[in-house]
């Protein structure tokens, strides 16, 4: 098995099994942005494609997933093409990006879309349907529960009770409408606010603490490799995202027992807690209703379901993408 990095010296290098074939593209440290970076990684990918001659090549994210379809055409070799869709096409607002990917993704022999709401969006650009698999994101309990039986950061000795929120500090995760719902809960009065990420609203943000007076009651932990002890001590975890794909960390949270509040954004809030039935569902950027939920659902916690963990195993997610890569009808996925 070959894996491919379009930017060399990630953090996740070291997970990288030893049987593995490793190929970093481009060096992290001399990397330009952008269609640059496309256009200086499209003759190596499609190099290294025509050497290898994999029999299937999996691609995620738009981006790369367009990059990918051009070197196999550039390589001109026979291979099995399956891109991954992660991301509501909310967020996709280039014109030309999205007739990019009406071309180029017809191309693929077959598209997965992460929840169902993500296929709507592939059916949108006109993609045949029959292509398009709906196939989840795993979540490893065990492996979870592991990672969060390490002790609490020293910063959050005396942050408790706390709830909390992971994610990218970016627009996409509307801290804004967090923070200032925050302020206006009972829950500002017994619980602190824990929020761990990073990213390019951190300065906005932290000015936002300060003009709402919550300097002293919300604290911006930054990204964490292992974020997973503060989130199962957290009394609630609140996703208050403007779009998504398939949130991991609402799995995650349920699987450590946290129960959640979150935004009916686009895609998989609705998907993975049936509805509302598993987490409370508040509209995109509604601070009033996002208070008045997070501090009901602490009065009277959500049921929680075994069956959503189920659903998710590793093993099962790994089957169907095994079975897409090598042609087989995915049973269930879609």
């Amino acid at each position: 098995m070959h894996v491919v990095a379009l930017l060399g010296g990630g953090p996740l290098r070291p997970l990288v099994p030893d049987m593995v074939t490793l190929h970093e593209l481009i060096d992290a440290g001399d990397a330009p942005k952008g269609l640059a970076l496309a256009w200086k990684a499209l003759p190596k990918l499609a190099s290294l494609i025509s050497t290898v001659k994999p029999h299937a090549v999996l691609s995620t994210m738009t981006g790369t997933n367009l990059l990918v379809v051009l070197a196999c055409m550039r390589a001109r070799i026979r291979t099995r093409v399956v891109l991954r869709e992660a991301s509501s096409l909310v967020n996709t607002k280039s014109a030309l990006k999205r007739q990019a990917m009406r071309w180029l993704y017809r191309h693929a022999a077959g598209l997965v879309a992460v929840s169902s709401g993500v296929a709507r969006d592939l059916r949108g650009l006109g993609l045949a349907d029959d292509r398009i698999h709906v196939i989840r994101n795993p979540v490893d309990v065990e492996r979870l529960r592991q990672l969060a039986a390490v002790g609490l950061p020293p910063l959050m000795q005396d942050k408790t009770p706390y709830v909390v929120s992971l994610g990218r500090l970016t627009e996409a995760k509307d801290f804004p409408t967090l923070l200032r719902a925050y302020a206006t809960s009972a829950l500002r009065d017994s619980h602190y606010l824990i929020i761990v990420g990073e990213g390019e609203q951190r300065a906005n943000l932290e000015n936002l603490m300060r003009d709402l007076g919550l300097a002293d009651r919300v604290l911006l932990m930054g990204a964490m490799d292992n974020p997973y002890r503060v989130l199962a001590d957290a009394s609630l975890h609140i996703l208050s995202s403007r779009w998504e794909g398939y949130p991991n960390v609402l799995l995650e949270a349920l699987a450590l027992g946290v129960p959640v509040v979150s935004t009916d954004c686009p895609h998989g809030p609705r998907e993975i807690l049936d509805g509302g039935r598993y987490g409370r569902l508040v509209p995109v950027g509604d601070v009033a209703a996002l208070a008045h939920e997070m501090d009901a659902e602490l009065k009277q916690l959500s049921p929680g379901s075994p069956a959503v963990l189920d659903a998710h195993l590793p093993q099962i997610i790994a089957s169907h993408y095994l079975a897409l890569l090598d042609g087989a009808c995915v049973e269930g996925s879609s």
